[in-house]
């Protein structure tokens, strides 16, 4: 029978397992082109070792590597494999039982599962959503407003990168910074960020008292000699580290980037109370760090629809067996963007259902009613990450021109429509911040 690409993944780490529960230390390897291989922390090779090559080579067909097992020992460097950022440790060792790790190798979407950095409380929020169209840039306009109306100072960084939207909601072109985020990424990977302005104050979203709003946008003032495109295709990359050692990953780089805005902000007027990130939607590079490097808030816009619950149910298997899966999920809060108003209050409550199962199945740890500190919500609970944050959908919305109607966030019902999400995500930063 053949063995398709989710067959040879299954099989290899029962074949995996079965050698860690014998006392060794293991690791599931998997390249590129999904092909599985096996790295034992052995300094001398046991007799044993070609059963298991056999072995692996049966479960994962044409997907077994040419190499199927190794052991540390004949490794010139193996610190590279063992110390790996990438290296995802499921199993820890524990009497005579050995660890079982995952180090997966992918052209993208290995951000998912690095290792978060440690997050100091930087006031950072990312808004996401699975699938476009969820109001997601509308909804960050009228956050990063509400918060100015408080006297906030807040920072808009456009990370959609590869549609960039929210850029164009707060600034005119003829405002926008000179520079964007890309080229910082592109500036800086050759030592040449310096002087770049990439922040500019909005001009469309204003406030009374002291508030202010600043857009890093994704790409600066257009410009007949401005070439984005050539830039955009050459952000993505892990670079060798620098001089001094830091590392230069994509994630490490957007993350320098965010940290030029908020201090470019800081030296042209303060530094920012919020930051708001607006991530590029899907399964993208760009979401990835956002949500599990860049932030200490996430909020997943949704609709709900069986495709929204099988694609967040897809992302969050991605940390299931992620050791920092509670600090994960703990940062993650869901929205209901698309609420009918006609229905709020049914709407939602089958939302949080779909949403509470979505999490369950997940990142929420199995419990019993005697573990009160487990990483599990009750489903009515308004605290918990599945319960939405709600968002009436409303029809003016539908094809927004802000260059025709600049003034088309102070219609009565459109403030109304956004006035519950701006509320409670206000209270949770400044509850954050106390």
């Amino acid at each position: 029978m053949t063995v398709r690409f989710d067959d040879a993944w299954r099989d290899a780490r029962v074949v995996a397992i079965e050698l860690a529960d014998r006392g060794i230390d293991v690791i599931l390897i998997r390249d590129i082109l999904g092909r599985v291989s096996l790295l034992l922390d052995l300094e001398e090779q046991p007799d044993w070792l070609e059963k298991v090559r056999a072995d692996l080579q049966r479960a994962a067909g044409a997907f077994a590597s040419p190499t199927p097992v190794q052991i540390s020992g004949d490794l010139f460097v193996p610190e590279q494999v063992l110390n790996s950022p990438d290296l995802l440790l499921e199993r820890s060792r524990v009497g005579t039982h050995g660890s079982f790790s995952v180090l997966e190798n992918g052209i993208v979407g290995a951000d998912w599962t690095r290792r978060t950095a440690d997050m100091n409380t930087r006031r950072r929020v990312t808004l996401y959503g699975f699938k476009g169209g969820v109001g997601r840039s509308t909804a960050t306009f009228m956050l990063g407003k509400g918060l100015a109306s408080q006297g906030k100072c807040v920072l808009i960084v456009d990370l959609d990168l590869e549609s960039p939207g929210i850029s164009w909601l707060t600034q005119a072109d003829e405002d926008l910074s000179a520079h964007g985020i890309v080229d910082h990424l592109v500036e800086d990977a050759v030592g040449n960020a310096d002087g770049l302005q990439i922040v500019s104050r909005s001009q469309r979203v204003t406030a009374e008292g002291n508030g202010e709003v600043w857009i890093a946008p994704a790409a600066g003032t257009p410009r007949a000699d401005y070439d984005y495109m050539a830039k955009l295709n050459r952000i993505y990359t892990d670079l060798p580290p620098a001089p001094d050692g830091r590392a230069q990953r994509f994630g490490n780089r957007l993350d320098a980037a965010i940290r030029y805005a908020e201090a470019q902000v800081e030296t042209l007027s303060r530094k920012p109370d919020v930051v708001l990130l607006d991530s590029r939607a899907g399964i993208h590079d760009v979401a990835a760090v956002a949500l599990t490097q860049l932030s200490d808030l996430n909020l997943l816009f949704a609709a709900d629809t069986p495709q929204t619950w099988r694609g967040y149910g897809s992302l969050f298997a991605q940390w299931k067996h992620n050791p920092r899966r509670r600090d994960l999920g703990e940062r993650l809060k869901m929205v209901a963007s698309l609420t009918p108003a006609a229905t709020v209050d049914e709407y939602l409550a089958d939302f949080r259902d779909h949403a509470q199962v979505c999490f369950a199945e997940t990142l929420y740890e199995d419990t019993t009613a005697d573990e009160l500190d487990a990483f599990n919500y009750s489903v009515n609970d308004p605290d918990a990450p599945h319960s939405p944050i709600p968002i009436l959908f409303h029809s003016d919305l539908v094809g927004l021109d802000p260059t025709r109607d600049s003034d088309w966030h102070a219609r009565p019902l459109i403030k109304a429509a956004f006035e519950r999400f701006v509320d409670t995500v206000s209270t949770l930063i400044i509850e954050e911040d106390s």
